[in-house]
């Protein structure tokens, strides 16, 4: 299968990157894509001032106007992007990709013909990148199609909130208590005495009485837990819309006065 490098001009490093994305987006490999711009260079570096270089890296039927628009954009913020596409497919599908960022029409511009791009959402103009090895001067129609990309992003729906509160209850539980009370018993007795049996100093006899009270206390012990945890779950949503895509048909108009003659 042959190859072909595809060589683009951009004003601006950023839109030479945008380009460079789009096309590892498409499965180009990014060891094929190339993107040379001056900011890394000294401003009085000469490596790209000699616009023979460009001879060397792209070929010899780089056009000498060509270089010199090449040397001077990278002098201005601009970039060069080189891609290799390899078979007609992948040409195409590559040119198409380009043609969607700001290219500069090099041929055009090296002719001083170059039209300006609109200030706010600029179109891609009908640009044809220096194609390095089998350049010709046929016109080239472009057509292009759009694919339909659905991405992702992650908005807030909501909110669980989980409060804890107190509340009170009113209970109630049965005790046995017990008093201890001083009962004093008199018991009529009738029994002789000596003399010396009968104490008659004074004396008292002291008895506690004792009652049991109750006595409250509380404990807390954990009855419940409660988990509060963050569940995924996933549902397929089909997306739905309308691309474009530019097709070519060919008309072909037959000379009247030749038909006459």
């Amino acid at each position: 299968m042959s190859s072909e490098k595809i060589v683009t001009l951009f004003d601006t490093v950023e839109h030479a990157q945008a380009a460079e994305r789009n096309l590892i987006k498409a499965d180009f490999k990014e060891s094929n894509i190339s993107v040379i711009h001056g900011r890394d260079l000294d401003s009085d570096s000469t490596v790209f001032k000699d616009t023979s270089i460009w001879k060397r890296l792209f070929g010899n039927d780089v056009e000498e106007e060509h270089a010199e628009l090449y040397s001077e954009a990278l002098h201005k913020n601009g970039a060069v992007l080189t891609v290799v596409a390899h078979g007609e497919d992948e040409h195409a599908k590559a040119l198409a990709i380009l043609n969607r960022h700001q290219l500069v029409d090099v041929p055009a511009k090296a002719r001083g013909t170059e039209t300006a791009a609109a200030p706010v959402a600029p179109t891609p103009r009908d640009t044809r990148p220096h194609l390095t090895g089998n350049e010709t001067k046929d016109e080239i129609l472009q057509l292009a199609k759009e694919e339909l990309e659905v991405g992702k992003r992650l908005v807030k729906e909501g909110t669980t909130r989980i409060r804890r509160y107190v509340t009170t209850e009113d209970v109630s539980q049965k005790v046995n208590l017990r008093e201890q009370h001083a009962e004093v018993v008199r018991n009529s007795v009738n029994r002789p005495v000596t003399g010396q049996n009968i104490d008659w100093s004074e004396k008292s006899v002291v008895v506690d009485e004792l009652a049991e009270k109750p006595v409250v206390n509380k404990t807390a012990h954990v009855v419940e837990e409660v988990v509060v945890k963050k569940v995924n779950t996933n549902h397929d949503e089909e997306i739905k819309d309308t691309v474009r895509q530019q097709h070519a048909e060919v008309e072909r108009l037959r000379n009247e006065d030749n038909l006459k003659k």
